[in-house]
């Protein structure tokens, strides 16, 4: 399943504590890029429905859709900077035809 790296879910629950602490889950989904061959991925808090499947993950609440599940397995979300004090959420989806993995 997704993984949410420590720094992700700090930054998400940051995200929800300065709304008031009150948020629906976080819906994570994945569309083709219409570009490029690979994926661009959404995030954003939104209302569960029924073809969906809600996890909790180092404390947040995310939501997928049933029909994306096979394409997230896996796939980890990290919050990392990239440059001087920016800072952005990364996807690293072995299963995106675009994902290189890091060289060991």
């Amino acid at each position: 399943m997704i993984k949410l790296t420590e720094d992700a879910a700090n930054q998400i629950s940051a995200q929800i504590k300065a709304s008031g602490g009150e948020s629906d889950p976080l819906r994570v989904a994945v569309t083709q890029h219409a570009k490029h061959k690979g994926f661009q991925y959404l995030m954003g808090f939104d209302k569960q429905n029924d073809n969906d499947s809600v996890y909790d993950i180092r404390g947040v609440q995310v939501i997928i859709n049933n029909d994306l599940l096979d394409i997230v397995n896996g796939m980890e979300i990290d919050f990392v900077e990239v440059e001087g004090e920016e800072s952005q959420f990364i996807f690293k989806n072995p299963n995106d035809p675009a994902y290189k993995a890091p060289s060991e």
